[in-house]
């Protein structure tokens, strides 16, 4: 989210580099929360937990920006979907020769 993700996958397709590109999608800018509870244990975020502009929802659909350059992605929200997801991933990557993302939603506390 803070670089430039379509950038990365232009190049991936215009030198055909086929790699594989995990995001580990916590929906949360963990440092900017972390950093709050640091200096305002009892503030209003801490008791509220809520904690504007380090949770990341609605979260972004990593893979669409993969797709809209040839690549393959998918986006996983249940543990049960990540071996046949990374499956097809691989394949894309693999056999297809194109690069691939899986978005894995990760729940945080």
């Amino acid at each position: 989210m803070f670089s430039v993700p379509s950038a990365c996958h232009f190049v991936s397709t215009a030198y055909q580099l086929p790699i594989l590109i995990i995001v580990y999608n916590n929906q949360s800018w963990h440092a900017v929360k972390r950093a709050t509870l640091a200096i305002y244990p009892d503030g209003w975020a801490a008791r509220a937990n809520r904690f504007p502009l380090s949770d990341l929802e609605p979260t972004a659909r990593y893979e669409k920006i993969c797709e809209a350059f040839g690549g393959y992605g998918e986006r996983v929200e249940n543990p049960a979907q990540m071996e046949p997801a990374l499956k097809r991933a691989l394949h894309a990557v693999q056999n297809e020769k194109r690069q691939a993302l899986l978005n894995i939603i990760c729940k945080h506390p």
